[in-house]
């Protein structure tokens, strides 16, 4: 924590029409001009003052959520706190001083705060807009004061060092786009060896209180005399496999356009395999995701919000500038799954299987609804 002085534009007018007013009362000693330097000389020590004493035991703490999504606003909150017992804080803004990787985001507006008073936290927000995916690590950041008139600053710099992992933007897909490519056949429902309220039947059994009377069979109660209950099965929702692959380098790739336009077109396949997974995951389906080329989830197909961070975090995190493997190491989810595989230029029907639906990362406009679509 490193405290300092700042002296402003205001400040270095002021101080020059002080030591003019000065040195005219020095050559020409008057009781008027010795009152009025003496005035103005005091307003720059007051401002001092007023603006460094209460900096002396402010403390600020940097809150950064764990997660952020690239394009939508992460917001960072400040606690500002005002140790002393008698010294109120006015006017304090707290602002970044870096963000990396450079341009990954901009540096956010100051955060303010009007009035900490004493032994008060106050909590202050400001708003930063991630560019891309990826980690995002904040480090040293200045609270200061201009108080009361503006002529001199106080800061006070907090070495604070945090990160963020920005997931990729999942664009919502095209009405009935995901039905189309998972297809019917083989993301249908299937029975799991479970008890619970599914369609498919398992045995009987005696009733136990806490059962529900739907699941009596009354037809057997009544003939053997005693209650009995049905055992179902618990219904498997269907399953959808994404498989990204990343197995050539970027300047490998065969695009026009060169490195450029071809780490773009990786980018956009990275977005593409996670709004196919959103989209599977908001209608109930169980996910998974196999990374080709480099390091990625090993986890097997499940449902949930959890799986889903899971898998957003895994593509949030992978590295374009890794050494890429080129053997293909694919596990097929499962019988009942629909594979789709998304390539970065030209597809491999090597890939996924006989059965497996393969698109290519230029088909993210056209299997995509972009915001200004989405709000008309």
């Amino acid at each position: 924590m490193r405290r300092r002085y700042h002296v402003r534009a205001p400040g270095v007018l002021y101080l020059l029409l002080v030591l003019a007013v000065g040195f005219v009362a020095a050559n020409r000693p008057g009781n008027l001009l010795v009152w009025v330097f003496a005035a103005m000389l005091s307003g720059v020590l007051l401002s001092g003052i007023l603006s460094g004493w209460p900096l002396m035991k402010l403390r600020v703490r940097r809150r950064v959520p764990a997660t952020a999504v690239a394009g939508e606003p992460l917001v960072l909150r400040y606690e500002v706190s005002q140790g002393s017992r008698a010294w109120p804080a006015f006017a304090v803004s707290v602002r970044e001083l870096r963000v990396a990787p450079l341009g990954a985001a901009p540096v956010p507006a100051p955060a303010f705060v009007r009035h900490v008073g004493p032994r008060e936290t106050v909590v202050a927000e400001s708003v930063a807009w991630p560019a891309r995916r990826g980690a995002l690590r904040f480090g040293t950041f200045r609270a200061e004061t201009a108080f009361p008139f503006g002529l001199l600053g106080k800061s006070v710099r907090f070495d604070d060092d945090a990160s963020c992992l920005v997931l990729p933007r999942a664009c919502p897909l095209r009405p009935g786009v995901l039905r189309e490519l998972a297809g019917e056949g083989r993301t249908g429902t299937a029975s799991r060896p479970r008890i619970g309220p599914g369609s498919d039947f398992l045995g009987l059994r005696e009733y136990r209180p806490g059962d529900s009377v739907r699941s009596v069979a009354w037809r057997r109660s009544t003939a053997g005399g005693d209650l009995t209950v049905i055992e179902r099965s618990v219904d498997a929702p269907p399953r959808v496999g994404v498989v990204l692959d990343l197995r050539r380098a970027t300047e490998a790739l065969r695009v026009e356009g060169g490195p450029a336009r071809a780490r773009e077109l990786e980018e956009d396949a990275i977005v593409l395999a996670a709004s196919l997974l959103q989209a599977a995951a908001s209608e109930g389906m169980e996910t998974s995701l196999a990374v080709l080329g480099l390091p990625g989830p090993a986890a097997g197909a499940r449902a949930g919000r959890r799986q889903l961070e899971r898998e957003l975090c895994a593509l949030a995190a992978l590295d374009l500038d890794a050494p890429r493997d080129a053997e293909i190491a694919f596990a097929d989810p499962g019988a009942r799954s629909s594979v789709i595989v998304v390539h970065v230029d030209r597809a491999d029907l090597a890939v996924g299987g006989p059965t497996a639906v393969h698109l290519a990362a230029g088909q993210l406009r056209s299997m995509t609804v972009d915001a200004a679509e989405g709000a008309r």
